[in-house]
């Protein structure tokens, strides 16, 4: 399963790349994927990411916050690091302070999130 949750993430950061926009097919499959054996943290994470889809619609892209939500409930599927979040949003801020840019793509930035909290967890540093 660990596949899926890499492939839905390349594919997101692959649009985003290119179209400044993260199809919807893809994220809500993937969330209608992970309702398979639903918990009450999918529902939390849901409700967290429409309150912040509200709050926040002119500042982060719909689709991010979609991803966010499908990364943070498959995370927690499969016990990968917590922390990507962090990193994205790190890495993410100090892009867009370097580039200067009204929007950036940010579905890459949650890739390398997920890839270095998951090696920082694997090689003990969190």
């Amino acid at each position: 399963m660990a596949f899926f949750i890499i492939t839905v993430v390349a594919l997101a950061a692959y649009f985003d790349l290119k179209s400044r926009r993260i199809p919807n097919w893809l994220t809500y499959s993937a969330l209608a994927i992970s309702f398979i054996c639903p918990s009450p943290f999918q529902v939390l994470a849901i409700a967290i990411g429409f309150i912040s889809a509200l709050i926040f619609g002119k500042y982060v892209g719909a689709g991010d916050i979609k991803l966010a939500v499908v990364i943070s409930i498959w995370s927690h599927i499969l016990n990968l690091s917590q922390y990507w979040i962090y990193f994205a949003l790190l890495l993410g801020g100090i892009s867009g302070l370097g580039y200067r840019q009204k929007s950036i793509a940010f579905a890459p930035y949650m890739a390398v999130g997920i890839l270095a909290a998951n090696l920082a967890r694997s090689k003990g540093f969190i």
